[in-house]
Order: C-alpha cells, then sequence, then structure tokens
C-alpha cells in the first residue's frame, strides 16, 4: 500500500482563502521543492514526514469532525495519492481545499475541489517556476494567491493579470508577506489603483501572534 508523508494534522480556524475565518480540519504534507525566499513553513519543506494512507487520512478527518478539509504543505501535489484523496474526501460529501505553489499541474485533482493556487513573484526566488497550464484548468470559484513583498512584486502582478486575462476568470487574492510588506502599504496601492480584487491577511498570526499555525 502505498502513503503520503504528512507533516501534521490539526482543526482550526482558515486563516486564509474565501474560507478565512472557518473551522476547517487541515492535513499539512511534507515535502516541498519550491524553496520561496520567505516561505513561513520551513518545518514543512523537508520530506521527513510520518507514512500515512489514504484510508488514516480519512479516519483523521472523521474523528475532527466539521465539513472542510484544507490539503496543504509543503507542496500537497508532490503526494502522488493526493487526487485519489481528494476524490474519497468529496464522496464522502466534505468541501476540500487544495493549497499548491502551482508549480505542477492540477488536473488530476476532482473537479469538486477548491484550488488555491500560488503565482510566485520575483521576491519568492523560486526553484520550480509556476506552471502556466494551471491557468486553463482553474474554474471561476478557484482562486490565485499573489504574495507580494514589494512595490516590484506588486506591479509585477498587475502584469500578470492584464497578460493573462485574468479578471473576471478567477477569484484573485493579493496578501503582504509577514514581515517583509506593511498591510497598509498594500492597502493604499490597491486603494489607488481601484483595485477588484480582495486583500488579506493570515487570519491565524492575528489570532495567535507568533505562532507557526493556527491551534
Amino acid at each position: 500500500m502505498r502513503t503520503m508523508k504528512v507533516c501534521e494534522t490539526f482543526c482550526s480556524i482558515a486563516g486564509e482563502s474565501s474560507w478565512q475565518g472557518l473551522t476547517a480540519t487541515f492535513v499539512r504534507f511534507a515535502g516541498c521543492d519550491v524553496a520561496c525566499s520567505w516561505c513561513d513553513t520551513e518545518y514543512a519543506r523537508s520530506e521527513e514526514g510520518t507514512e500515512v494512507g489514504v484510508e488514516d487520512i480519512l479516519s483523521i478527518c472523521r474523528a475532527q469532525g466539521g465539513p472542510r478539509v484544507v490539503l496543504t504543505g509543503g507542496e500537497p501535489l508532490l503526494q502522488q495519492d493526493l487526487p485519489e484523496l481528494c476524490l474519497r474526501l468529496c464522496d464522502e460529501g466534505y468541501l476540500v481545499q487544495v493549497e499548491t505553489s502551482g508549480t505542477r499541474l492540477v488536473d488530476q485533482l476532482d473537479k469538486r475541489v477548491l484550488k488555491v493556487v500560488d503565482i510566485k513573484p520575483p521576491s519568492a526566488e523560486a526553484a520550480r517556476g509556476f506552471h502556466w497550464g494551471n491557468l486553463d484548468l482553474l474554474g471561476p470559484e478557484d482562486e490565485i494567491k499573489f504574495l507580494v513583498a514589494d512595490r516590484r512584486d506588486y506591479d509585477w502582478a498587475l502584469k500578470i493579470i492584464d497578460k493573462c486575462s485574468l479578471q473576471g476568470k478567477h477569484k484573485i487574492l493579493f496578501s503582504p508577506v509577514a514581515g517583509r510588506l506593511k498591510p497598509s502599504e498594500l492597502a493604499e496601492w490597491m486603494i489607488r489603483d481601484r483595485l477588484p480584487y480582495r486583500l488579506q491577511l493570515q487570519l491565524h498570526k492575528v489570532i495567535w501572534p507568533g505562532e507557526s499555525r493556527g491551534r
């Protein structure tokens, strides 16, 4: 039986995306090869996770209770059985969200899954580039997130949105990189430019400052 490498599981408040503020079961997978310069979950970058099967993860979600499950990382798409897990969760009636760097195609994920996809800006110095084929696979309810560390990132994101004609096709989120850009500064840029996108902060860091995740 194949297994998936899990870093941690827990129930908390969703800190980001359209689920922000809602309780959810989190399954954080181990391993990531994107290596962002400002990664805030470095403890999940190593592949030294606990070997867990799909059935075990389903049991964990059942035990936690609640209708929402967030599959995150690390990079969850490194796990070969992620599509099967998503299918099984959806079939059991769970609302499922996958948070991904977008460096791998999401084409194998069940269409019922809410996909939250990062497009890494220049400041991330990412080791792997975004897979632009993902833009053809996302639906109107899926979300594209731009983390912004400085003005260069912000201007770059606007160019990507324009070049790829993303406005109106997907939900778009702008988020400041913690410790690199003041939320008020990003808000001022967005107000000045009258952007029709959502500014989001990492709510779990507001509720539990200094903690690496919610609890």
